[in-house]
């Protein structure tokens, strides 16, 4: 009985185990599976079997973590060996999820008797890579695996670490990703700890890009360490031992030619542009949710150097969160220093840059020498430079422009722009000395503000100005305490108005200057005409103006070099010398054109004119004729007669005019004084014709006759007496001249231009005491403008005006 129950249990197992292996596939992953799915691990498939040599043999396995997928086939499985045929993984970007458990440290157990581990071929595929990849697993020794195939690594198991090294070559970079011209080597060793990953890198690459024709290698070599974090995301790495390099090679400045086709200016900007660069990375990059931050980057060239400073940026939201420090310098032949240093943060870059040359570049027409500049400036939106201010300094020691010379430039450019386009600006500038052709101004100050919207539509800039000048100095004039104020619109063309003071005198400029056209007003508001004196001092200094008033208007177009003017003097007074003018009046109507001044036969007149002999209602014509003034049909009243010049012109050519006289008081032309005991009464007239030449003024045959009857009276005269005395025997003829009616005077008058004047003079006459005709003829000379210097001086009424007149000529404003 036992044996035929002992039969049936045996019958009874091998029937279970026969059911059992029957059925193996689904009873494995009812049981299996659900303690795999609790690890988060899936199983989709599993057919094993048992060799004859009782070895597990899996033909197919289908496993899935968190949507990767491996498939495993061909599997063998011993007391020595796992080993899998082929294996194929799917990789997958997993979905971020944030209720995704937090990765902790590693707590591995290692079993020491387990099967050595060997996969022959395990196919690596995912979206983006280029192509699959294909390696082998081989573990010599427990816990020690070599991979093989298009990746080579090397990696050992601890309870709490993994540690390896694994090889970047182009092979492999090609299949994860194809970047042609890419040239990389690398050596990584790597230490996981469930938690973080260290990594150091031993690289040796380049990569080389060519755009548009121009080449550049960027090369890198030595070691990078780096360190992640699962849990936080964050990357570290340590690149100050990472030699890195840029090059660019010539053709590229071919490129940058492109920008002008001035043959200097392309040298110019060949020179400022280094072909080669390196850069120097910080001991600490930092990456963590997209957020770039390192302490420092340098990119040296030979003379430049580019330094990034507290970089901090967001690659998801660049433009909002980019942080950083930018620093740049150059200096070389043709920069002596430029320094520029910006802070950026927020759409802001708010920074300071200092400029140094000692010339100007070659390209540049102008000459400037000892050139600085420096300033600070904020823009509001760096990526758009939408709006922003900027306040700089420059100084410049000499600039030449043609023939514009400036000496010791400074001046402060303050500028802003806000976000609806509206621009202002002020410059104020400072000059110690200006030379443009022959003129020179010195110490000029300009204060210059400009405001408008540089929105849609037409442009409007408003312009005001304040301009000061010390002098103004040319060969023709010097002008002094020089005052500007100005007013301008600036759209199409420039609309300006002018408020100019020269010591005290008021002149207003008004012009619009377009691309076809700049006419100008100059108007010369009514004004007392002695604030002129310090500008007819320059051409006469012994005139003075002492009263009257003065206005006048010019109207042209300064590309035609024409214009139309006008001048009005009223009441005008002045002192010449000992010469005295009262009472002058013209109003003058003229024309500039093709460099020459015409100015039609004006009227003016004099009420008098005193130069010891006094002259009166002057009237006559003055006249312009290619910027040569003419005086012509100059009348007047002078010793109780009067005169005419017939033509006279302002110019230092030689040239001959008639002076005519008439009616003219004899006695007013011999007594020269009261108690000279010598009177002539009677009327004489006469012609005098003038020559005008470089020795001076001559007279040549005048005559002088008398007009009707005439009485010669010698009374009590000390010299004509003393000759009767020396000369008894001319006593009795010399008497008959003490009481003589004139019937006839004819005279002969020629004068020097040394001022010495000689008469030929013929009287006769009738003595009647004695009852004799008289004919009587007298050589007379004598220096006339001793003369007339004598009568000036001997004429107390004139002395009294004219010191009336000095004085009031010196305090009239």
């Amino acid at each position: 009985m036992f044996k035929r129950v002992g039969w049936s249990l045996l019958i009874l197992l091998l029937s279970v185990l026969t059911l059992g292996y029957v059925f193996r596939m689904p009873i494995t992953l009812h049981f299996v599976a659900p303690s795999l799915q609790d690890s988060g691990v899936e199983l989709h498939c599993l057919d094993w079997s048992l060799t004859t040599n009782l070895e597990l043999h899996v033909q197919r396995a289908c496993i899935g973590y968190q949507g990767q997928q491996l498939e495993l086939a061909d599997i063998t499985v011993n007391t020595k060996q796992v080993i899998i045929n082929r294996a194929n993984l799917r990789l997958a970007t997993p979905a971020s999820s944030a209720g995704s458990s937090a990765a902790t440290k590693l707590a591995l157990t290692l079993i020491e008797n387990r099967p050595l581990l060997t996969v022959n071929r395990l196919v690596i595929s995912h979206p983006q890579l280029a192509k699959s990849l294909a390696i082998s697993v081989h573990e010599p020794i427990l816990n020690q695996f070599a991979v093989s195939g298009d990746i080579t690594a090397r990696a050992s198991l601890f309870t709490d670490h993994v540690t390896g090294q694994v090889k970047l070559d182009n092979e492999l970079v090609s299949k994860v990703k194809h970047i042609a011209r890419l040239n990389i080597n690398s050596q990584n060793r790597f230490s996981f700890d469930g938690v973080g990953l260290t990594l150091d890198s031993q690289i040796d690459g380049q990569y080389a890009a060519e755009l548009e024709s121009c080449a550049i290698t960027f090369k890198v070599n030595g070691n990078v360490s780096s360190q992640y974090d699962l849990n936080t995301k964050r990357l570290t790495l340590d690149g100050q031992q990472l030699i890195s390099s840029l090059a660019a090679q010539e053709n590229c400045l071919q490129q940058i030619a492109k920008l002008t086709t001035d043959t200097k200016q392309q040298q110019f900007i060949a020179k400022q542009t280094p072909l080669h660069w390196q850069l120097q990375l910080p001991a600490q990059i930092l990456w963590q949710d997209n957020t770039l931050q390192l302490d420092t980057v340098n990119f040296v060239a030979a003379t430049s150097e580019l330094k990034v400073n507290n970089l901090n940026v967001n690659i998801n939201d660049l433009p909002n969160s980019l942080k950083a420090e930018l620093a740049f310098s150059l200096q070389n032949d043709e920069i002596k220093k430029f320094n520029l240093a910006a802070q950026i943060a927020a759409h802001e870059a708010i920074g300071k840059y200092q400029l140094d040359l000692v010339q100007l570049p070659d390209f540049i027409v102008e000459d400037a020498k000892n050139l600085t500049s420096n300033g600070e400036f904020t823009v509001n939106d760096i990526f758009t430079a939408a709006y922003g201010r900027l306040s700089a300094q420059f100084a410049i020691g000499k600039l030449t422009i043609n023939e514009l010379v400036v000496n010791r430039y400074q001046g402060t450019l303050t500028a802003g722009i806000n976000k609806q386009r509206y621009l202002t600006a002020a410059l104020d500038s400072q000059i110690d000395t200006l030379n443009v052709s022959d003129y020179k101004l010195t110490q000029l100050t300009n204060n210059l503000n400009a405001s408008g919207s540089l929105g849609l539509g037409e442009l409007f800039i408003d312009i005001t100005s304040e301009t000061t000048l010390a002098a103004l100095q040319s060969e023709l004039i010097n002008l002094n305490n020089i005052k500007v104020s100005s007013r301008a619109m600036q759209s199409r063309a420039l609309q300006a108005s002018h408020q100019v003071m020269i010591d005290d005198i008021e002149v207003i400029v008004t012009h619009h200057m377009s691309s076809t056209a700049h006419p100008v007003d100059v108007i010369i508001p009514e004004q007392s005409i002695a604030r002129f004196n310090p500008i007819l001092h320059q051409f006469a200094p012994l005139a003075t103006l002492t009263d009257g008033t003065v206005s006048a208007q010019v109207k042209g177009d300064i590309n035609l070099l024409a214009a139309e003017m006008t001048l009005q003097l009223n009441g005008v007074n002045g002192l010449y010398n000992d010469y005295l003018i009262n009472g002058f009046n013209s109003q003058l109507a003229g024309r500039y054109d093709s460099g020459q001044l015409n100015v039609k036969p004006t009227k003016f007149d004099i009420n008098e004119l005193r130069a010891g002999a006094i002259v009166e209602n002057i009237t006559g014509f003055l006249q312009l004729q290619d910027s040569e003034a003419v005086l012509t049909t100059l009348n007047g009243e002078v010793m109780g007669g009067s005169f005419t010049l017939d033509k006279y012109r302002v110019t230092g050519q030689a040239q001959q005019a008639l002076l005519t006289f008439k009616n003219i008081d004899a006695s007013k032309v011999i007594t020269l004084d009261e108690k000279s005991g010598v009177s002539l009464t009677g009327r004489v007239a006469g012609t005098l014709p003038v020559y005008f030449t470089d020795s001076g003024i001559e007279v040549k045959d005048g005559q002088l006759t008398n007009q009707g009857a005439a009485k010669l009276l010698i009374t009590n005269n000390a010299a004509f007496n003393a000759v009767k005395a020396q000369q008894q025997e001319l006593g009795p003829i010399l008497g008959l001249l003490e009481n003589l009616d004139i019937q006839s005077i004819k005279s002969s008058v020629n004068l020097k231009p040394d001022g010495w004047m000689t008469l030929g003079v013929n009287l006769q006459g009738y003595n009647k005491p004695q009852a004799q005709q008289v004919n009587f003829n007298y050589n007379h000379e004598e220096n006339v403008f001793t003369l007339l210097r004598a009568l000036r001086l001997s004429d107390e009424i004139t002395q009294k005006v004219e010191q009336e007149y000095s004085t009031k000529g010196s305090n009239n404003d």
